[in-house]
């Protein structure tokens, strides 16, 4: 199995305008564009995943023009609803052990758990083949940690940055994390 985690393209939010649920920019679109064709040159999915917000779900679409694909919108890849940073576990150093760390926050706990069930559903519906989800940047990050087992790491997501990982041998591979090749030259931002 390989998973392909995406982040969903630049949104109004981005820039700083306050909405609950924004929609992508004319920039996210283009991020969006791109990126569907770059990942139709490159992958054959056999399944198709998205939050149902707004913003990730115009991605998706706009992706899915080239994957013609049946998407998924799935509630609990939605992003966290309150700030969870501070309730995310935190060692004591950079080489003390992810044994040694403090408990979750029940913000943390929350986010992390809804996620998880997401991540069991998607798992379970695709033992064999390529998933592609577009999500957020949190949830994204998130699935990375759940799927690691490591939770006192933060991860950083580019809009429409990649995160490939393969479950094979009894453990994950990570093969990238945020590319973004098919932005460049002129739309790769953070």
């Amino acid at each position: 199995m390989e998973l392909i985690l995406v982040r969903h393209g630049e949104s109004t939010w981005s820039r700083q305008e306050a909405d609950a649920d924004p929609p992508l920019t004319e920039l996210g679109r283009e991020q969006a564009r791109r990126l569907g064709q770059w990942l139709d040159a490159h992958y054959q999915f056999t399944a198709f995943y998205s939050s149902p917000l707004r913003r990730a779900r115009e991605t998706a679409e706009i992706v899915n023009k080239e994957l013609g694909l049946d998407i998924v919108f799935d509630d609990d890849l939605r992003e966290a609803e309150v700030n969870y940073a501070a309730a995310m576990p935190r060692r004591d150093g950079p080489l003390a052990e992810e044994a040694d760390r403090a408990p979750f926050g029940a913000e943390y706990e929350q986010f992390r758990s809804r996620v998880r069930r997401a991540l069991e559903r998607i798992i379970a519906a695709n033992p064999d083949g390529t998933v592609l989800v577009i999500a957020h940047g949190g949830t994204v990050a998130t699935m990375v940690r759940c799927l690691l087992g490591v939770h006192s790491v933060s991860i950083s997501t580019r809009n429409t940055g990649l995160h490939g990982l393969r479950w094979q041998d009894g453990r994950w591979e990570i093969r990238f994390m945020n590319r973004c090749e098919h932005l460049l030259p002129d739309l790769a931002r953070d």
